[in-house]
């Protein structure tokens, strides 16, 4: 009899937890209704497919994420104020990404959340202000114990973008010999093209000149002013206010001289339309980021400029490279005396990395074992007062063939828009919807190129395929990534 009233007794229990409401706890604290709604939410947004990985998830902290610039700072000894501004950074990096993934979440999941939002009620304030709070709240329980910070600092290392088990199971070691040997043609051809005149560089179409919308002549005194101003918190990181960063940015802007033969030379607007990805060529857009390096125990600022081509149109079925969507993103790094110390470029995808450095910047000694160097087609120009980069950009391949100086506003040509990056990770749909440029991986969907097939062994997943920002590996032969913390240390000296 007693086992039966037990069994009973069992099945009662059983079946009140089946009837609670999906994500809620019975009788939960409110620190447990907080980790339940962040573990709600995260299954909402795998269910749908709208990961933001922008930023790399930290396990055990739901409320924080980390990229590889702040997740450098986990090694560092950090007072109570750095401590506090360091959380500050991955809080924020992670309200940033869930409000991406709230805005992309379809209707009915989003209705199903706020159902299960435990503030909902209680605070009239719906996901996005939940989240917000209870980040705090669970922030303030995990690090009143300072023992909680040995904890996150291990967690904080951003995982790369190269999987160890291709290149094993692709023979790594043996197959980098010969992509070694193509990397040095490759390097070879570049440097014969810069060592052309400009006037000589072939033009198959129009040579189209992109001016900023607005070019501001700043002199490096203040622009150092800007930055020292920009860098007084506790972390010493240069965060520039809204309406400086628009003037670095203006001040900074390269002209971009593209030889244009067909559309697909044309840079603009991506959009959904239905499911696919198209670049609309009447907007011409270049999207603006700010991210940050560390150079001689310092911490410089970084101005981002990306645009992005409708294809690199493939030329016969042999041809590897190319596919849908193709872009550039142009970056140029500050010294603290406001002059720039270095640009260097990508292809979106994370190919053709090249370096321009500053005069008094010099590469490192190459290292004796297999990594690819940091290549330079040639140093940056002198960029006089009053002056601008220009950018020579080659019809179909998209590669920069030249950066040059000239004054400001000489020549006409069509001006650009700007955009913020960050626009990307949610963009309009046809449906009412919302959807973001980048998968939940990182990768840009269609944009698959067949080098994949001959470049698997290197360890990078879809070589060629184009990249969200904290993905793009940059170097076949080694780890390298254009988001690392040390990447000019790393190079140069």
């Amino acid at each position: 009899m007693l086992r039966r009233w037990l069994a009973f007794a069992a099945l009662a229990l059983i079946s009140g937890c089946m009837g609670l409401p999906q994500g809620e706890a019975p009788a939960a604290d409110p620190m447990q209704q907080c980790r339940i709604f962040f573990r709600d939410f995260d299954a909402a947004v795998a269910r749908a497919g709208v990961g933001d990985s922008a930023a790399a998830r930290i396990e055990g902290f739901p409320y924080l994420r980390t990229d590889r610039f702040l997740a450098s700072f986990r090694a560092q000894a950090l007072d109570t104020a750095g401590l506090s501004a360091w959380l500050d950074r991955l809080q924020a990096l992670d309200e940033e990404g869930r409000r991406m993934e709230l805005r992309n979440l379809p209707t009915a999941e989003h209705e199903a959340l706020r159902r299960r939002d435990p503030g909902g009620a209680g605070h009239g304030e719906g996901p996005a202000g939940t989240l917000r709070r209870c980040g705090d709240l669970l922030r303030r329980q995990d690090f009143d114990h300072h023992g909680r910070i040995a904890q996150l600092r291990p967690r904080l290392a951003v995982p790369d973008a190269y999987q160890t088990w291709r290149r094993a199971l692709g023979l790594y070691a043996i197959v980098v010999l010969p992509i070694a040997r193509g990397i040095d043609n490759w390097h070879e051809e570049t440097r014969g093209r810069y060592a052309q005149p400009v006037s000589r560089l072939p033009v198959q179409g129009e040579l189209l000149r992109l001016i900023p919308p607005r070019t501001r002549r700043v002199e490096p005194a203040a622009v150092a002013a800007i930055l020292r101003r920009a860098a007084d918190n506790p972390l010493a990181i240069p965060e520039p206010s809204e309406s400086d960063a628009d003037l670095l940015f203006e001040a900074f802007a390269p002209v971009w001289e593209i030889d244009v033969a067909s559309d697909d030379d044309r840079i603009g607007m991506p959009h959904w339309r239905a499911d696919a990805i198209r670049i609309d060529t009447t907007r011409t857009v270049v999207f603006r980021r700010l991210s940050h390096t560390r150079f001689k125990g310092q911490m410089l600022l970084q101005l981002n400029y990306i645009v992005w081509f409708p294809a690199r149109a493939r030329t016969s079925a042999f041809d590897l490279l190319g596919g849908h969507l193709d872009g550039i993103t142009w970056r140029v790094t500050l010294s603290p005396r406001g002059t720039p110390l270095m640009y260097d470029s990508i292809h979106n995808c994370g190919c053709y990395h090249m370096f321009y450095p500053a005069p008094g910047v010099r590469p490192r000694p190459p290292r004796q074992n297999l990594q690819e160097i940091a290549f330079i087609p040639q140093p940056a120009p002198p960029l006089s007062p009053g002056h601008q980069v220009i950018l020579r950009i080659a019809h179909h391949t998209h590669y920069i063939d030249r950066v040059s100086a000239g004054p400001i506003g000489q020549g006409t040509g069509v001006r650009y828009q700007w955009a913020d990056y960050s626009a990307l990770r949610s963009l309009a749909r046809g449906d009412n919807a919302r959807k973001s440029l980048f998968r939940s991986d990182g990768l840009v969907p269609g944009t698959e190129r067949r080098e994949r097939y001959l470049f698997w062994p290197m360890g990078i997943r879809a070589p060629g395929a184009m990249r969200q920002w904290g993905h793009h590996a940059t170097a076949f032969i080694g780890r390298r990534h254009f988001d690392d913390a040390d990447l000019l240390e790393r190079y140069f000296r």
